[in-house]
């Protein structure tokens, strides 16, 4: 039933397999960085995250780790990703990727075509680490310029060119431009680099790009490293409220490996957020469910739902991809309300699993009470099967 109510509302839109593969290294994850929870908002965004500065694990682990999970030949990696995000902790990067690591990397940017994405170190002895490595060839920054903190407070300019891709400009009908910052750094841009926005009031550039290699990939650097304030972070400090920062990077991303940019970003910024709503009610049914099954009811029919409305996910990435941005809501939003749906029928389900465990428990201890108070009324109170006690003597 759900499964031909999600066709009618998708229109009968095939499943598609498109999307974008993001490869993270860095201080990445839940434990440090806000990208995480910007890319799991998006629909065609598969992403794995390589983190090189968590604290829960040992260098020796890290190590392994690294080894483990990077792709081990470039076919692979080109298989799997599309755009390679390293940020923060560069000199972590450095030590636990290895020569043929970094080499793999450098020939998928140079010669296949893979976006790359750096945020500008916030350490001179990182900018330094980076600045030996030959990916600091691929990028338009120059690690040798001069490490530089831009301190006091700072504001973005978005350039407005037109020949420029609309990555930042439609952010600033929204206001993007009044959010203030407490600190960057100093980007030293490569000559044939291409500015989009500007840090004022120190007018040095705040996000810069060029195209490099065979196949013109295109490798770009950022001011501010994406945890920081400025983006709505509160990673490292009180946020500047910037409620558009994980929709810009996701701009630049889509950018990155030759997507259109969002320009409604509005809408897509409401879209992202009700499916960010239906993952975390979907999480919540699905932990009911169990929950209920543990208790041996019978959960068959949540299951099938729930099972059709996770398949319901397909459709929504297909619309989303092709950009059809308000037909995607409306689906979303169905979506929503019928896991509403399945998690009211979990309730009622398990209300009525606890009111047959009630009345099981409060049999079983009435009975134990009746059993026990008949056997002490007969014993103590009717005295039916008292004998007393009698003294014998014995017969010669």
């Amino acid at each position: 039933m759900l499964a031909a109510v999600l066709l009618v509302a998708a229109g009968l839109v095939a499943e598609s397999r498109e999307g974008i593969g993001l490869m993270l290294l860095g201080d990445v994850g839940k434990l440090g960085s806000p990208v995480n929870d910007w890319l799991e908002k998006d629909f065609i965004i598969d992403y794995f995250e390589i983190p090189l500065a968590q604290k829960a694990l040992s260098e020796k682990e890290l190590e392994r780790y690294t080894a483990i999970y990077f792709p081990r030949t470039l076919p692979r990696l080109l298989e799997l990703y599309d755009m390679i995000v390293i940020c923060e902790e560069e000199e972590l990067f450095t030590k636990y990727t290895t020569s043929k690591q970094k080499m793999l990397m450098y020939e998928a940017v140079g010669k296949e075509g893979v976006a790359i994405f750096n945020s500008v170190p916030n350490e001179d002895f990182e900018e330094a680490a980076w600045a030996g490595t030959i990916l600091a060839e691929l990028m338009p920054h120059d690690y040798l310029g001069g490490f530089k903190t831009l301190s006091g407070g700072f504001k973005v300019a978005v350039e407005s060119r037109g020949d420029l891709a609309p990555v930042f400009t439609p952010f600033v009908k929204l206001g993007i431009e009044r959010y203030v910052g407490p600190w960057c750094r100093r980007l030293n841009p490569k000559m044939g680099s291409t500015t989009w926005a500007y840090v004022e009031p120190f007018g040095s550039a705040f996000f810069i790009s060029w195209t490099v290699g065979d196949k013109s990939a295109r490798a770009s650097n950022v001011a501010c490293e994406l945890d920081e304030p400025w983006w709505g972070s509160e990673y490292r400090g009180a946020s500047s409220q910037n409620p558009w920062g994980g929709d810009l990077f996701l701009n630049i991303v889509y950018w990155s490996v030759g997507k259109e940019p969002v320009t409604d970003v509005f809408m897509v910024h409401t879209l992202r957020t009700a499916y960010e709503d239906y993952l975390v009610l979907r999480s919540v049914t699905l932990a009911l469910v169990e929950f209920i099954d543990s208790f041996g009811a019978n959960v068959g029919s949540l299951e099938r739902d729930l099972a059709e409305l996770s398949e319901g996910r397909s459709v929504a990435r297909r619309l989303y991809y092709e950009q059809r941005y308000e037909e995607a809501l409306d689906y979303v939003q169905r979506l929503f309300e019928l896991m509403k749906e399945v998690e009211a029928r979990a309730i009622k389900l398990k209300e009525r699993s606890f009111m047959w465990m009630y009345v099981s428990e409060w049999l079983i201890v009435s009975g134990t009470l009746f059993v026990t108070g008949f056997i002490a009324w007969t014993l103590m109170v009717k005295r039916r099967l008292y004998r007393d006690v009698r003294v014998t003597r014995a017969a010669r």
